[in-house]
């Protein structure tokens, strides 16, 4: 063609000569490229191919010919290869030649390893997935072979050596590498798989003991014809191991769940919603599953299912405790600031099926946390504890509350006088306090039993509550003892109608309560056909704002005392003179405390004196009567009759009454020691009656006897008829037993009590001592002298001794009886110790030592 020059001509020959050169030296170069690679790298048949085709484009396009020469140069027919060839001529012949053998290099490189392969484009994927598996390192566990039809063994990569095969795998026939037993279990997976099927199984090894999870798929050729399988094989030994335990686990922990009466359950904290729980919270409570609750619940499936909506904690509020609620809140928000492994426990109440009151606990702790380490879910505990809130109450009930009446005890009742003086200082109101005792409540049980005096005591309980308004307190604080406690004393309320009220003075209101307490206590009391009747003494006084709950009782008891010491069945008003009397008697309390060692020692000291006993027969030391002695820390001596009965009246008689026995015993014991060969005298020690009371008087003593070295019969208890009377079934019980050791039991001050004789046939008792009052009267007073001998001639037929006491002139010894043992000023004033000179004291002469004869 010809061409010509110039501006927008065509290019000229020689432009044209060097474009072609140009573009033939660069597709020399891809060829050249090509070649080497596919020298080095003859897996990558894609990037071989496509290198080579690229080359022939620009080759093609340098000699001007058709784009369809790409086709042929990837073609393996020789034939129209050659038949191109020839159309070229000069360096495009042999640019042909030389990527003719680039391309032969690549195919037969290919096909000597991979002839299956290249019938079959598919299998390059498996390949290729198989060696990035492999190469990837991300199945360690994973062997990977392929296999024809004739289940022969093309590739074999992964873990090799986890299988029991010895050498290469490659080439062999599957049924040569297993064994017999093993390739007849895994021989018809294969053929499914060479029919069409996939296989994904367990397989345990019977050799090697190991399970393996098979995937076997087929590999088609071209014609999508099947032409082998592929295997993927995993040791799945641990693994499978490992999940049988937790299996195991999960199966143990959901037969512990269902056993459990408690709920386990997970709460989202940010919703409120629980996401999972072990059964249901109404079920425990009794609901009914979407019974008619106005609760939504998901079911009865044994938890809050994840199948409906999900349940929150809203829509059991409607079941909890109005005033419950503030509580659980809280303990939910306090979950939000706990650290892992810490909890919160709260106790609440929820309604149940049954209309009821149940108690539940709930323990929470944080379950999980956001990515900023915020608590966003609480695993908490549920359990019902309704038993054991009701027995908890019920023990609550009973401590603070009497057994007999159902009343408040002291405990309680110190509480409540307590928060009624704070609330007069809130409110400037009043509180009057009053106790009550009853008169001679011991002769009920003496004349009728302990059962109806039980029946009294109900009795009275339930009309001193009727006596009063509702918001006034009843309690019950001793054997025959009662505490009212008026709030708001300056309202009076009738009992029988709230709505009448009117204003009064708070003592007059007071006064009008005192009054008619012993109106309703003085009615008879009916009981099994009998009218029983009691009255009762009332003491009276006002809480101040600074006042104590303790001391506003004792001012109370303090005026109570006084109305009985003024003829009982009837009130008295604490006042500034009682003031002063409850005042000294705390003086004494104090010392007799300090004294006792119960509070820190200021000087106060208890000692035992000594007051010596002879027999006026012939004169001889017989016993000794220990005296107790109290003095102050200013050295001022307190006399019995003032520190017995507030050791008694503040519950210090029972520590006196031991101090006072240990004392004297070790004095005793001494004595005895110092004495061997002189007379043996015998110590005689006062008990009260809450110290005969007591329930290990019994062990008390005689613990106390042989701690000593004493015989029994070396001690003697002085028990007054009143005690005696007063002493339940279970005192005499203790006093039989110290009666039949040998410890010899005298009723002090015989003849003054208010005892029938027939006690005297019953008590275990081995003397009588004689007061001082019917001394006193003698020899002037006739009757007095009589009653002296009628006693002591009493005691001579009873086989008992006979004890006068009060012998202070030698008129009054003259005048006694024969036979009987005195004590006196006359005879031996009280010493601090046990004087050794008394067993060698003569006594007067008088006509008492040669025996006036016993009347009658």
């Amino acid at each position: 063609m010809e061409t010509h020059g110039g501006p927008g001509s065509a290019m000229s020959g020689w432009e044209l000569t060097a474009a072609f050169n140009i573009i033939t030296a660069l597709a020399y170069l891809g060829i050249c490229l090509t070649i080497l690679r596919g020298l080095v790298h003859t897996g990558q048949i894609r990037t071989n191919l496509l290198a080579l085709a690229t080359a022939g484009i620009f080759l093609t396009c340098a000699a001007h010919h058709s784009h369809h020469a790409l086709h042929l140069l990837v073609d393996d027919d020789p034939v129209r290869l050659a038949a191109v060839r020839s159309s070229f001529d000069g360096w495009s012949s042999v640019l042909i030649d030389v990527i003719a053998a680039a391309v032969g290099i690549t195919y037969l490189s290919m096909r000597s390893r991979y002839s299956v392969l290249l019938r079959s484009p598919s299998m390059f994927d498996v390949v290729g997935e198989a060696r990035y598996r492999q190469l990837a390192s991300t199945l360690p566990q994973t062997t990977v072979v392929l296999y024809d039809r004739d289940m022969r063994v093309l590739l074999a990569e992964g873990v090799l050596e986890d299988l029991p095969v010895e050498g290469s795998l490659e080439g062999r026939l599957l049924s040569d590498i297993l064994q017999d037993e093993v390739f007849a279990m895994v021989e018809p997976m294969f053929a499914r798989v060479l029919a069409g099927d996939s296989v994904d199984t367990d397989f345990f090894h019977p050799v090697d003991r190991k399970t393996y999870r098979l995937r076997i798929q087929p590999i088609f050729g071209e014609k999508r014809e099947i032409s082998g399988g592929v295997v993927f094989a995993e040791n799945v030994t641990e693994d499978r191991a490992r999940r049988a335990q937790l299996a195991e686990a999960i199966a143990f922990n959901q037969a512990v769940l269902a056993a459990s009466p408690d709920i386990t359950m997970i709460t989202d904290l940010r919703t409120g919603e629980i996401t999972w729980s072990s059964r249901s919270v109404l079920d425990m409570l009794d609901w009914p599953a979407d019974g008619d609750t106005g609760i939504v619940t998901t079911g009865r499936s044994g938890s809050w299912s994840t199948e409906g909506p999900a349940d929150t904690q809203d829509r059991l509020d409607d079941l909890v405790a109005l005033e419950d609620v503030g509580r659980l809140r809280a303990a939910e928000r306090a979950v939000l600031e706990l650290p892992d492994g810490e909890s919160v426990t709260v106790r609440y109440r929820m309604r149940g099926g049954d209309g009821g009151e149940r108690w539940l606990s709930r323990r929470s702790t944080p379950f999980s946390r956001d990515v900023h380490g915020a608590v966003v879910s609480s695993l908490s505990i549920v359990r019902e504890i309704t038993d054991a809130m009701n027995a908890e109450q019920q023990l609550q009930h009973a401590a603070l509350h009497d057994p007999l009446t159902g009343l408040p005890n002291r405990s309680l009742l110190v509480d409540r006088i307590a928060s009624a003086i704070a609330r007069v200082d809130r409110d400037d109101g009043e509180v009057a306090v009053l106790f009550c005792d009853l008169d001679n409540f011991k002769r009920i049980n003496d004349s009728a039993g302990h059962a109806a005096g039980d029946a009294v005591l109900r009795e009275v309980a339930e009309r001193l509550v009727r006596s009063l308004r509702k918001g006034d307190s009843v309690a019950r604080v001793g054997g025959d003892e009662f505490v009212i406690v008026l709030e708001a004393a300056a309202r009076e309320e009738d009992p029988d109608d709230a709505e009448d009220t009117v204003s009064v003075g708070g003592e007059s209101f007071a006064v009008n309560v005192a009054r008619r307490v012993i109106a309703a206590v003085g009615l008879p009391i009916r009981y099994e056909g009998h009218d029983l009747t009691v009255s009762i003494s009332v003491g009276l006084t006002f809480a101040r704002r600074d006042s104590i709950a303790d001391d506003v009782l004792r001012d109370a008891d303090a005026a109570m005392y006084l109305a009985k010491q003024h003829g009982r069945d009837r009130f008295e008003i604490f006042d500034d003179s009682l003031r002063a009397e409850v005042a000294g008697r705390d003086r004494v309390e104090h010392a007799l405390r300090e004294a006792l060692g119960l509070e820190p020692a200021t000087g106060a000291r208890l000692s035992v004196a000594y007051q010596p006993q002879y027999d006026l027969t012939d004169g001889r030391l017989v016993g000794f009567e220990a005296l107790a002695r109290l003095i102050d820390s200013s050295g001022a001596n307190i006399p019995p009759d003032q520190f017995v009965p507030v050791a008694e009246a503040r519950g210090l008689i029972a520590p006196l009454g031991a101090t006072v026995l240990e004392v004297s015993l070790g004095d005793l014991a001494v004595w005895h020691r110092t004495h061997p060969d002189g007379p043996a005298p015998k110590l005689a020690v006062n008990f009260s009656a809450r110290q005969a009371q007591q329930a290990d008087l019994s062990e008390l003593v005689l613990s106390s006897l042989r701690r000593h070295d004493l015989s029994p019969s070396d001690l003697t208890l002085e028990l007054t008829e009143s005690i005696l009377l007063e002493t339940g079934s279970s005192g005499m019980r203790q006093l039989g037993t110290l009666h039949e050791a040998g410890v010899g039991i005298a009723i002090d001050d015989f003849g003054t009590g208010y005892a029938s004789l027939s006690y005297l046939a019953t008590l275990p008792i081995s003397s009588l001592k004689v007061d001082r009052s019917f001394t006193a009267g003698m020899p002037h007073e006739k009757a007095s002298a009589t009653i002296v001998r009628s006693i002591a001639a009493l005691a001579a037929e009873l086989g008992l001794s006979c004890v006068v006491e009060g012998i202070e002139t030698e008129r009054q010894l003259a005048a006694l009886p024969a036979g009987v043992l005195g004590q006196g000023y006359l005879l031996g004033r009280p010493s601090p110790g046990l004087d050794t000179n008394w067993a060698g004291v003569p006594l007067p002469r008088t006509e008492a030592s040669a025996g006036q004869p016993v009347a009658g």
